[in-house]
């Protein structure tokens, strides 16, 4: 199998030679008998940036600009906008949800209490990983399911959907739960839709112009096919709710921008960052949840604040050290060694000098 390596520095410090073989090593088993397999890994350090491209389609090698499914990656950006609407004043974080869901969709509750938007942006609602129904409509359209499940499933199957345990007791993910984040996000701010509220409160702000759920025909020619771990291709993910839990897209380029927002919080979206990457919850002795992000933490060291994404046919991985850096890891193969190349880099970066 051919495989082409890109090496993009904007500057060259002593140590970039090092990450290199860092970064090969790593990715090699992301490409060992998949001639398919197309993967770009960029890397923000000491504000520099550095790019590294696996694989190749269409006779050419990945670079910055080629688009992929970041799946639940999307959450990170829930969690910032969330953040964004209580630091307006347009949300609290101990609202409940169901104050601001759609008409129609009803919240389940136990033991007469609400979930929360906290709740939900820590994964402690209780609420099962997809909503009632969902696990049938997987069965009939194992490809799209998220485009085939609904508003009108959804208003039928979230009353139905059981809580699991007391309300705010226990860590459990939840797509669903990230999901109705962004539709009573865009029902609080009287907005048209999610994608709108997230592009002009978040995606804007950062100058993301290739990081969106809806693409224009020039993105889609940008766009990487993906491919399940078995190799087979499959086609790209649509939503037709719930797309605040996983239905963005993204390019290396556009996720070093969000990395370095996020390292180094700065402009009008600075207290935003900052309040999403708070811990919110404990997850465990060295893993706590923050609004949307996870964040590993050991005793006398920064935070690791990371999350990851699978699709059908893609895997992900974002993660950055607050004032060091971060890499992004986009790979066009469902498959989860993705995160070891992600959590490899990181451990290079808060050991760098």
């Amino acid at each position: 199998m051919r495989r082409i390596l890109l090496l993009i520095v904007l500057a060259a410090p002593a140590h970039a030679e090092e990450l290199r073989t860092v970064v090969e090593k790593e990715s090699e088993a992301l490409m060992k008998d998949r001639p398919y397999a197309a993967v770009v890994v960029g890397v923000l350090q000491d504000d520099q940036e550095h790019v590294f491209a696996f694989g190749q389609h269409d006779g050419k090698a990945p670079d910055r600009d080629s688009e992929y499914e970041i799946g639940s990656i999307t959450k990170a950006f829930t969690g910032v906008l969330l953040a964004d609407r209580v630091k307006q004043g347009v949300v609290k974080l101990d609202d409940p949800v169901q104050k601001y869901l759609p008409a129609g969709w009803t919240m389940p509750r136990r033991d007469d209490r609400d979930i929360t938007f906290l709740h939900l942006a820590t994964h402690t609602s209780g609420l099962t990983r997809m909503p009632d129904g969902f696990l049938a409509v997987t069965f009939q359209h194992s490809k799209e399911p998220f485009a085939k499940y609904d508003v009108a499933a959804m208003k039928k199957g979230l009353p139905e959907t059981k809580i699991q345990w007391a309300i705010g007791s226990k860590y459990e993910y939840s797509n669903l739960g990230i999901g109705l984040i962004g539709a009573a996000l865009a029902q609080a701010s009287k907005a048209k839709s999610h994608e709108g509220l997230l592009t002009a409160r978040v995606l804007e702000p950062l100058n993301l112009a290739d990081t969106r759920i809806t693409f224009t025909s020039e993105q889609k020619k940008r766009m990487i096919p993906g491919f399940n771990a078995k190799g087979e291709p499959q086609p790209n993910w649509d939503f037709a709710c719930m797309e605040s839990c996983g239905a963005m897209r993204s390019t290396v380029g556009d996720m070093l921008k969000f990395l370095r927002a996020n390292a180094k919080p700065d402009g009008s979206l600075k207290d935003a960052l900052e309040i999403s990457h708070r811990s919110w919850r404990e997850m465990s002795p060295t893993s706590e949840s923050g609004l949307c992000w996870i964040r590993n933490v050991k005793k006398n060291s920064p935070p690791t604040i990371w999350h990851n994404g699978q699709t059908g046919g893609y895997h992900s991985f974002a993660g950055f050290i607050p004032g060091k850096g971060g890499v992004v890891v986009l790979c066009n193969v469902a498959v989860g060694k993705v995160d070891d190349v992600g959590f490899r880099v990181l451990k290079f970066i808060a050991e760098g000098p």
